[in-house]
């Protein structure tokens, strides 16, 4: 018999399971390859995670579509048109569901080959970007496959998994996380409002996709941010920088009254995100290294740029991802209160010389 209860990892409070009931909601046929993943592998599920099954088909077939697909066998199922890509249901007297995913392994290597060209447009730019949206990655595939269990047809998998490149899918995660300028901006202007509390909202907000960044940094390839302080557990992170992230994002200051200082306390947390993320990208070889990134700033430089406060700030906060010894937060928000340029070494006027104003899009010179 089929059996993956050996791949699961032990869960604290979890309902035992019939693997027959499971799978009998998967509809496998014998050239399928299946493949297990999800958090109750990857060891951060709970008493209520799913069974998350990927069916990577030779071709499509009566599974695929609306109405040949066996509906009455389950609680969910999604459609995409005629299409049949995931189905859903609960295991009887448990909180445990079966989760299936169908995908065609033509379809996959397509996703994979969308993945390179998105891979290649995120090295070019220095800015966080939303690219997936546009793209054709369903990023939860691409993620699953750098960590599923193969439990049929696995020499088949391994040929498929050889082209995942678990480093790129981080680097491509991080460009769409890591925490962004115009953030960072909304924030220093509720903070001149003295909307404090509003600041607040946007600091939490900048720290935990600064965090994801970080993690993504190490290795992780999940952008779902539900156990993200799990994720940063399993990085190799200073034990006191999880914590203090963990306990303030979970608590607070525990300052209800004073919202002015926890903004303060979520700035000093990102600086120190950044150092880390500073230090981890270095090592990491699909990520675009110091020099490299330097060059993406100063080719998106504008020429009119060069001499106003709000381009040179946005400069200063944008580099130090990659560059060390620039302002901190604390100072970098205190020069956009005063509606002034924080003082850095970046040599903003030197990177402008000679630019024309961007012809295109993304704001890249000509």
């Amino acid at each position: 018999m089929l059996s993956f209860r050996t791949h699961v990892a032990a869960v604290t409070g979890m309902d035992d399971f019939d693997e027959e009931a499971v799978l009998a909601k998967i509809h496998l046929v014998e050239d399928d390859i299946l493949v297990l993943s999800g958090s109750l592998v990857d060891g951060s599920g709970t008493p209520s995670s799913d069974f998350d099954f990927c069916v990577l088909a030779r071709s499509k077939d009566e599974r695929f579509h609306r109405d040949t697909f066996p509906r009455d066998q389950h609680m969910r199922y999604y459609t995409s048109g005629d299409r049949v890509k995931a189905s859903f249901d609960y295991l009887p007297h448990s909180l445990l569901g079966v989760d299936v995913e169908y995908w065609t392994v033509q379809e996959v290597f397509a996703m994979l080959a969308a993945h390179d060209q998105l891979y290649a447009q995120m090295r070019t730019r220095a800015r966080k970007s939303s690219g997936f949206a546009a793209s054709a990655v369903d990023f939860r595939v691409l993620s699953r496959l750098t960590y599923a269990v193969p439990l049929t047809n696995a020499t088949e998998f391994e040929e498929l998994a050889a082209r995942v490149r678990p480093g790129e899918i981080a680097y491509t995660a991080f460009r769409a996380a890591v925490g962004s300028y115009p953030d960072f901006r909304d924030l220093a202007g509720m903070w001149a409002q003295g909307d404090h509390e509003a600041a607040l909202i946007a600091a939490r907000k900048l720290g935990v996709d600064t965090f994801r960044g970080l993690t993504h940094v190490h290795g992780n390839t999940n952008r779902n941010p539900k156990y993200l302080g799990r994720f940063l557990a399993r990085s190799p992170l200073p034990t006191e920088l999880t914590s203090r992230f963990r306990a303030l994002n979970a608590y607070g200051t525990g300052a209800a009254g004073d919202p002015a200082a926890a903004v303060l306390e979520w700035l000093d947390l990102i600086d120190l995100a950044f150092a880390e993320i500073r230090t981890g990208r270095e090592k990491a070889e699909a990520f675009v290294g110091r020099t490299e990134f330097l060059d993406l700033l100063r080719n998106e430089l504008h020429e009119s740029m060069t001499w106003n406060a709000e381009i040179s700030n946005e400069y200063c906060f944008r580099a130090r991802e990659a560059e060390p010894g620039l302002p901190s937060l604390r100072e970098l928000l205190s020069a956009m209160t005063a509606r002034d340029a924080a003082a850095h070494h970046l040599p903003i006027r030197e990177w402008a010389k000679g630019r024309a104003a961007p012809a295109g899009e993304n704001n890249k010179s000509a």
